[in-house]
């Protein structure tokens, strides 16, 4: 699990419309509240770490009223 943390530099509320990860063994927690201006989110995802390895993974993030989607990338090894 890695907590991403941000702060919205906009002066407008910051509004996460969707975050999905490329794969199910990924899980995103996003919050479901707006983020006002100068206020600190986060976003934590969760690996399900059940194949022994090195992973990446990409997390995909749409803000309300803005085209360009955020990407997000974790990533590690798993050792027994």
């Amino acid at each position: 699990t890695y907590t991403f943390t941000f702060t919205n530099p906009a002066k407008t509320p910051l509004i996460i419309e969707t975050a999905t990860a490329e794969c199910g063994c990924t899980t995103p927690d996003y919050p479901k509240q707006p983020i006002i201006a100068g206020k600190q989110g986060s976003i934590k995802v969760t690996y399900d770490a059940k194949a022994i390895g090195s992973f990446t993974k990409k997390i995909t993030v749409k803000l309300v009223n803005v085209a360009e989607t955020k990407i997000l990338t974790i990533s590690g090894e798993v050792v027994n």
